[in-house]
């Protein structure tokens, strides 16, 4: 008996390990992928998950007359970008947390005509099913972060003279880091004056994200 249920776990573990962002794209809530179903996403997956350029996303959507494909999948696939029929960014990764688990990001930014965060979450994977995670459990940052001393007074400057921020995140293509992007609507030289950077790399450590320091770029 001890002898099964070993063999079991040990399935199970292989099982999880050879889970890849495709498989996670075509597992997670149809609610954060345009309630696109698992059927569906399949199909897009089976389309289109070794074609690694916007040029081939768009080659496979004429072909196929579908509505969505992957602009690429990273070489450890671990992280995908999903392009169609919206106006934005779709963009999933995953990490292997220290449990065994799997942590997994779904990522939405809409853009018209400002782009800004539709949706962001977090999923643990324990190998039977998803588990939404609390976002500032995982992420605790917010815009003041970027801002000097002063925030209050920074920001109804910004306000004052009718300057756009949004705070945008890049999902890792490569790496294991989240970059999180402040500004965005004007060049920075209009931001200077009031933040003291517009970027931050968010270091991942263990199973949690670590703010490192605020740059410019």
């Amino acid at each position: 008996m001890k002898h099964f249920l070993l063999f079991c776990f040990l399935l199970l573990w292989q099982i999880t390990l050879s889970q890849d962002i495709v498989d996670f794209f075509q597992m997670v809530p149809d609610s954060v992928v345009f309630n696109l179903s698992t059927s569906q996403r399949e199909v897009i997956a089976n389309n289109s998950k070794d074609y690694m350029s916007v040029e081939d996303a768009h080659k496979v959507m004429n072909k196929t007359k579908a509505k969505y494909a992957f602009e690429s999948v990273n070489e450890s696939k671990t992280y995908l970008k999903l392009i169609g029929s919206f106006e934005g960014q779709f963009q999933m990764s995953y990490w292997n947390l220290p449990s065994g688990n799997q942590l997994i990001a779904v990522y939405k930014e809409s853009c018209g005509p400002i782009c800004f965060v539709n949706s962001f979450v977090f999923y643990e994977f324990d190998g039977e099913g998803f588990v939404e995670l609390p976002f500032i459990s995982i992420i605790s940052l917010e815009e003041n972060d970027f801002l000097k001393e002063d925030n209050n007074k920074d920001r109804k400057a910004i306000e004052d003279q009718e300057l756009i921020a949004t705070l945008l995140y890049q999902l890792p293509e490569k790496g294991e880091d989240i970059l999180a992007k402040w500004g965005n609507e004007a060049p920075n030289e209009f931001y200077k004056e009031y933040a003291k950077g517009n970027r931050i790399s968010l270091k991942w450590q263990n199973g949690e994200f670590i703010k490192s320091k605020i740059f410019w770029n």
